[in-house]
């Protein structure tokens, strides 16, 4: 592996105290979504965080339980982000837009999430299988009720589910984890705080009203 790249907006300062539980899974997260599962190296890693060769085996016992730890910890604040943002008490469409923009706003502060997705989604493996069982189906049974039943309502009309679940993750999030092609092309606005919220927005406007049914 070569030298993890250098660390992004939200990620713990190597400054702070070393080997903390979050910088630990940060770096890792970091180093699966630039470099892959095969090009990472848990003594590289080590040497990153500044810590003793056997530290990640120590904590995590192989490359594989780093994965494991590294995503859930990394999937599972957006799994909590959703649940925080989402009102059952809203009418549907009012929570679909929520998911929406709370999914594109969370992806764009954590881009490493999709790189991660992005490297594993080619072939399959035991690996894919966790990200699926344990995040994407989850996600899809958050949003796709939601949008079924406004498609019954006759709110919105029907795409294939697989439109729909590119739009909202590729679609919203490919801004952020094509850093470098993003920041040659449109500079560096679009990485400001409020340039997130008005392209989450944007996102959770495009998909919604595209979607709508025009009136008869």
């Amino acid at each position: 592996m070569s030298e993890v790249a250098p660390r992004r907006r939200g990620r713990p300062k190597k400054g702070a105290t070393p080997a903390t539980e979050d910088r630990v899974l940060a770096e890792a997260l970091h180093a699966f979504a630039v470099h892959g599962y095969q090009g990472v190296s848990v003594r590289d890693l080590n040497r990153v965080l500044g810590v003793s060769h056997n530290l990640l085996h120590q904590r995590f016992g192989s490359k594989d339980g780093v994965w494991h730890a590294a995503v859930d910890w990394g999937f599972g604040g957006l799994v909590a982000e959703l649940a925080r943002a989402d009102d059952t008490t809203a009418a549907p469409e009012i929570r679909l837009r929520t998911v929406v923009r709370t999914f594109v706003s969370f992806s764009a502060r954590n881009p490493d999430l999709l790189r991660v997705v992005n490297g594993e989604a080619g072939q399959q493996s035991e690996r894919l299988d966790h990200l699926l069982k344990t995040f994407v189906h989850p996600m899809l049974s958050l949003f796709t009720p939601l949008y079924l039943e406004l498609v019954e309502s006759g709110h919105l009309r029907e795409v294939p589910a697989h439109t729909l679940y590119y739009l909202i993750t590729s679609g919203g999030g490919a801004t952020f984890s094509h850093e470098g092609m993003t920041r040659q092309l449109f500079g560096n606005s679009p990485f400001e705080p409020a340039e997130i919220e008005r392209h989450a927005e944007a996102m959770a406007d495009l998909i919604i009203e595209g979607l709508r049914k025009p009136a008869s």
